[in-house]
Parts: structure tokens; C-alpha cells; sequence
């Protein structure tokens, strides 16, 4: 059975972001004290899949959730509504959104249609649309 849960592991790490999103308790669990490389993803304690964004050692009050430039949530659909993100702002391009992210704006989801978004939805027409799930991202 352990045998099984590491090959598992092993073909998970070849996985799309999507698709690995799907097995995220099958990546490392998030925790403090740990050398994180960038492009490394790791999950947290429900399985969501987040990407190391930039390699630094992880420390208790750096929450996944909560450092966007640290980790970014990977897998978001409108299937699991509970596990799309907050907006937060951008601290610059590595954790901008892209083209189909989604987002919790106070209480609205929304739906980037730009690369590279580092606009808070509403300001401006043209880099975010109101979501709905009926709609495909």
C-alpha cells in the first residue's frame, strides 16, 4: 500500500497544475520550518494545490492562503466555489492573474480576461467580468 502511495505521488508530480490540482493530497503538505523552491507546489491541510511562487524557508505566520507572493492557489474551478481565492492585490508579475483566474471580490466572483491582471475588479472595464457559474472559465 505505501509502495502504491509513492508511485501515485511520484506520477503526480508529472501532472498539468489543473490535473494535479485534482490529487492535491497527494503533493507534500505545507509546513513551517521548510525549504520551499520556486515552481514547487505543495498542498495544504484540505488538499488544495498551491505553486511556490519564490524559494524561501516557510514560517508559521506565512500562511499559503495568505502570501501571495510566496504561493499561488493552483486548480480553482466552479466546481469547488469554497476553494477560489480572495482577490488579493498583486505584488508584481509573478503573482498577477491571468487569463480565466478567478476570484472573491467582496461576496462577487470574478473572471480575469487579461494577462498579467493586477487591477482590482471593478476599477477598470475590460480586465475583469462578472462570473457565474453556468459559465465555463
Amino acid at each position: 500500500q505505501e509502495a502504491l502511495l509513492t508511485l501515485a505521488r511520484r506520477q503526480a508530480e508529472a501532472l498539468s497544475d489543473e490535473a494535479a490540482a485534482e490529487v492535491g493530497a497527494l503533493f507534500p503538505q505545507w509546513e513551517p520550518g521548510r525549504d520551499y523552491q520556486a515552481g514547487a507546489r505543495v498542498s495544504d491541510e484540505a488538499g488544495r494545490l498551491y505553486r511556490v511562487v519564490q524559494d524561501h524557508t516557510s514560517q508559521a505566520g506565512w500562511p499559503l492562503a495568505g502570501t501571495p507572493a510566496l504561493y499561488t492557489p493552483l486548480g480553482v474551478t466552479a466546481e469547488d466555489p469554497d476553494a477560489i481565492p480572495e482577490w488579493v492585490q498583486p505584488a508584481g508579475a509573478h503573482d498577477a492573474y491571468n487569463t480565466g483566474d478567478i476570484v472573491d471580490y467582496n461576496g462577487t466572483l470574478y473572471q480575469s480576461l487579461v494577462d498579467g491582471n493586477v487591477w482590482e475588479p471593478g476599477t477598470y472595464t475590460g480586465v475583469w467580468e462578472v462570473y457565474t457559474h453556468a459559465e465555463q472559465p
